[in-house]
Formats: structure tokens, C-alpha cells, sequence
């Protein structure tokens, strides 16, 4: 696996494909020794290459996969597309008391205790940077392989978009024959892959931006294990809202635009207490994994949203402490002066 900062436009295709030869060797082993679908393998291949990405963070040695033996591979291969499958659904589909040892490869090579639950709790960023891999490496240095497989010069890979939560979310602005489909990817006909136009999906400087912007909280947490997750105070999952006065909104209008635009991420909504005939003017809402607050906020302190007209502004929720109560201080003695003394 590698990465480069050379302006891709300017590479050939000879050069990318040796660029990427140890991903083009994996994927052929998947795809012919295997026998895997070329579509689910660029999926997989993009779920690794992610994980490579971050190998400061997780120690992860990407040979390791490489020298793995056939029957090893497949069974890795059988854990990424349950952790796909996480990312995709906004329902996690697993029991809680099962996960921490159904991916026992992908915990071994990153050296973590990363589980399916922690792919779903993460999906956002995750599918974000999956995406932009896909678009970024894997549609070139894998469509003469796929070609290969399917026995068809015609047939490509075809950048996506993603179905969540049952509406397209395109989160790197590529163009696809593919619309509604649940799956990261799919092969489609044509002679060449479809791009958005104005729009270059291999310009490595705003890909590397938008997976720095979007994923480096997820990032970051990936030695966490599911307990530690567990362990975050609410107060510490927390984005404190404000409303303008004059425009009341509900906690019903709050919770669908959020899931709406970010998934299944909240946990609870706790609006201001007032009168049947007042306004909340503030509202805490409380994620289920920390690293999403990032996300909502985009990496910013805070970040305005328009729900339904009204304007909403939010910022990270920082608990007051309780004032003490004042304490009075002893009164100070005064000393008896030599003339009261003298007085006695």
C-alpha cells in the first residue's frame, strides 16, 4: 500500500499500476485465486487501504496480508465484508455481547481492539474515506483486472455514490450509474469511468483534504476498544444548541434533520424546561460516540444550521460547575488597644 504526492494527472498508467502494485497483486489473489465478486473486492481492498492509511495509528503492517495464505486471506476477506456491512446499514444488526470476537483477524493485524461495533459507531467518516479511495485509486489501478475477470474490454469501474440511510450521499461530488444501490460499488458498462463534470477525482490535494477534514477523529480513536467507549460521560458527548428567539422549533424537528443529514448518532435530546406557553431557547444533544461531535461540527468550535427555516447554532457542551456557596470569612479579632487595658 502507498500513497504519493505526486499530482496523479501526470502519472501514466504504467507508472500507477507499478505504483500500486502490491494493491493490484492482492486484488488479482482475490479476485482469481479467491474467485470473490471484482465488486466486493474493490470494496474490501478500499476498507484496506484505509486501514494502511492510518498504520502510524494502529501499527498496522500491510505485508502481513500479503504473505497471508489463501484460506487466511478468504476468512479476512469474510470480516471486512461484515465490517462493510456495518457501515453501510444504519441498523447494527450484530448482538453487543458477540462483536468483540467475530473480527479476530482485523483486530490481530491492526493490533487493536476494534470491532463491528465500532465500524457502525464510526460509519460516517469511515464510508467517506472508503469512498474517496475507491475513487481515488481503486477505479484505476484495478479496471484492467476487472476487465480481465468479467471477460469484457466493455466493462468498467464506475466511481459511486453511497445509499444511506435510504437517500444518495455523495459525499466526494462523483457521478454514477449506479442510484439507489445499497453497495459501495458496482461494476457499470461503458468504455471508461464516469466522472462528475468539473470535477477530478484524482486530484490528490482536495481527496487528502476532505479525508483529513472528515475522518481524523475516527482516526484517532481507533485504539479504543468498545469499552473504552463505553466509559465517556455523557457531558463529554454532548453538543449544546441554540435557538433564536421568536422561531421555537421541536425536539421531533431536531432529531430528523440530524439523523437525516448524520445517520443514527444520537443517543438522547434534552431540551430546556419551560412553561406550555414558552420557548426553549437551548437544547444538549448527546451522541453515542464522541468522535461524531467533530463531524457535526466540522472540525470547527462551532457550526449554524438551518432547520426548517430556523437558524440553529451549536457548539460542544461544556458542563458549568455548581457554584459553592459563598463562605463568610471568621470575623478578625481586634486587638484591645494599651488605653481600653488601661480603662479596665
Amino acid at each position: 500500500m502507498a500513497a504519493s504526492s505526486t499530482p496523479i494527472d501526470s502519472i501514466s498508467q504504467e507508472e500507477f499500476n507499478m505504483f500500486h502494485k502490491i494493491d493490484r497483486t492482492l486484488f488479482t489473489r482475490l479476485v482469481f485465486n479467491l474467485g470473490r465478486d471484482p465488486a466486493e473486492a474493490t470494496q474490501v481492498m478500499a476498507l484496506w487501504l484505509w486501514l494502511e492509511k492510518i498504520g502510524e495509528e494502529i501499527d498496522m503492517v500491510y505485508s502481513k496480508i500479503l504473505s497471508l495464505p489463501d484460506t487466511l486471506l478468504n476468512a479476512l476477506v469474510d470480516e471486512s465484508v461484515m465490517a462493510l456491512a456495518c457501515i453501510e446499514s444504519d441498523k447494527f444488526c450484530f448482538a453487543s455481547d458477540t462483536t468483540s470476537d467475530m473480527i479476530p483477524l482485523i483486530q490481530n493485524l491492526t493490533k487493536t481492539g476494534v470491532s463491528l461495533r465500532f465500524f457502525h459507531d464510526n460509519r460516517i467518516g469511515i464510508i467517506r474515506g472508503v469512498t474517496q479511495i475507491i475513487n481515488e485509486v481503486c477505479v484505476r489501478a484495478f479496471e484492467d483486472i476487472v476487465k480481465l475477470a468479467q471477460g469484457n474490454t466493455s466493462t468498467s469501474i464506475a466511481p459511486q455514490e453511497i445509499n444511506f440511510r435510504g437517500a444518495i450521499m455523495n459525499p466526494l461530488g462523483v457521478h454514477s450509474s449506479i442510484v439507489g444501490a445499497p453497495q459501495f460499488l458496482a461494476p457499470s458498462g461503458g468504455g471508461s469511468s464516469e466522472i462528475s463534470r468539473g470535477f477530478d477525482p484524482y486530484d490528490l490535494s482536495v481527496q487528502r483534504q476532505i479525508l483529513n477534514n472528515e475522518i481524523g477523529e475516527v482516526l484517532s480513536r481507533l485504539k479504543l476498544s468498545s469499552e473504552d467507549e463505553k466509559e465517556v460521560p455523557p457531558d463529554d458527548r454532548t453538543i449544546f444548541l441554540t435557538f433564536s428567539k421568536g422561531y421555537p422549533i421541536t425536539e421531533t424537528e431536531i432529531r430528523e434533520f440530524f439523523t437525516r443529514k448524520f445517520g443514527d448518532f444520537i443517543e438522547a435530546i434534552h431540551m430546556q424546561e419551560v412553561l406550555p406557553e414558552e420557548q426553549p431557547l437551548f437544547a444538549r444533544l448527546v451522541v453515542r460516540v464522541g468522535s461524531y461531535i467533530k463531524v457535526v461540527l466540522d472540525n470547527k468550535s462551532k457550526a449554524k444550521f438551518n432547520i426548517n427555516g430556523k437558524h440553529v447554532w451549536a457548539r460542544k457542551y461544556v458542563r458549568k460547575n455548581p457554584r459553592s456557596p459563598l463562605k463568610l470569612s471568621p470575623p478578625v479579632s481586634q486587638p484591645t488597644s494599651p488605653a481600653a487595658g488601661n480603662q479596665s
